[in-house]
């Protein structure tokens, strides 16, 4: 069975991990494949688990530990995931492709239809 915490993490469409101690804090985007040296940082610095921040159908959640570091650590991680979602959400850059695809429409039709 799994807790709260799990749930959130995999349910949501947009779901980081924060790890951290004393207001410092590492976000893990769930969705990626774990960094091995991210990881190896924070245990150096003796991060502890401390939440979840989620987002689905432009919802947000947060499941959080009790303890007040934990909760400090998470507001201020807030705004970073903020960052993130923004990062995700963000169009990417057409390039090239757009003036392409103009090109392509503006071509004579040959087929004789």
């Amino acid at each position: 069975m799994y807790d709260a915490a799990d749930q959130l993490a995999l349910s949501c469409e947009i779901s980081h991990t924060c790890l951290g101690r004393g207001g410092e804090f590492l976000l893990i985007d769930n969705s990626a494949p774990s960094d091995a040296y991210q990881l190896a940082v924070a245990r150096e610095k003796g991060f502890a688990y401390c939440g979840v921040f989620g987002l689905n159908d432009g919802v947000p959640r947060v499941e959080s530990e009790p303890d007040f570091d934990s909760l400090l650590t998470m507001l201020h991680a807030a705004l970073a995931f903020c960052a993130a979602v923004a990062d995700r959400l963000r169009q990417p850059e057409h390039g090239d492709s757009v003036q392409w695809l103009r090109s392509l429409y503006a071509l004579e039709d040959t087929r004789g239809l």
